[in-house]
């Protein structure tokens, strides 16, 4: 048993254009018939045969096999961003671990800079100490504390104690131009066995600092 219908209704159950219909009609690989001026497609009311099943699979397998493409390359993009989590992960602790280090290492850098740097300032305070010290020793009466007796002698060390003499080689020089100072006369030096004291109560500036 047949029936008839539009060609678009064929159209739309075979998955094609209307325009194919009508060519199959003009070529003769599609039954019609004309009623009433309209064009009609026969179509017989039996199960599909095994070429209308056959397109309908490969209407409908394409979709599939997309769909399965689509599954597969999920999963692969799942399995690529873990892989990429994965190795970022590694690659920020080994950046950690080298900043760390890195840190660590200016640390003990700027420790020791900071430990040299006060020690030379320790250094230049103490010499500009001294030098102030040796520059105001000479000008600088030797004077006379409230406890002490009129007369006031002192011992040459004592004195090289007070005028901040150290070297030897500078006390011989003073210890000879003050036997020369004694041999002239001169009232700030006298000698007892061979010893030299000097007075507290003058200045000897020009013994100390004469060329």
């Amino acid at each position: 048993m047949s029936k008839l219908i539009k060609p678009i209704e064929y159209a739309e159950q075979k998955g094609i254009s209307r325009q194919a219909v009508y060519a199959k009609i003009k070529k003769g690989t599609l039954t019609s018939k004309t009623v009433d001026g309209k064009i009609y497609i026969v179509v017989d009311e039996v199960e599909p045969t095994k070429t209308d099943h056959k397109e309908e699979q490969e209407k409908v397998a394409p979709h599939l096999v997309d769909v399965k493409e689509l599954l597969t390359s999920k999963d692969q993009t799942i399995s690529v961003l873990q892989e990429s989590i994965s190795d970022l992960k590694h690659t920020n602790t080994e950046i950690n671990t080298t900043l760390r280090g890195e840190i660590e290492l200016l640390k003990q850098v700027f420790s020791e800079m900071r430990n040299l740097y006060v020690k030379q300032v320790d250094y230049m305070v103490i010499d500009k100490q001294k030098e102030l010290e040796k520059q105001s020793a000479p000008i600088e009466a030797i004077a006379l504390q409230e406890d002490e007796e009129d007369e006031c002698w002192i011992t040459l060390d004592a004195f090289f104690e007070r005028c901040n003499i150290t070297k030897e080689k500078r006390k011989a020089k003073v210890v000879k131009r003050l036997r020369k100072a004694f041999m002239k006369n001169d009232e700030r030096i006298k000698m007892e066995n061979d010893t030299i004291y000097v007075s507290c109560y003058h200045f000897y500036e020009d013994i100390l600092n004469k060329n």
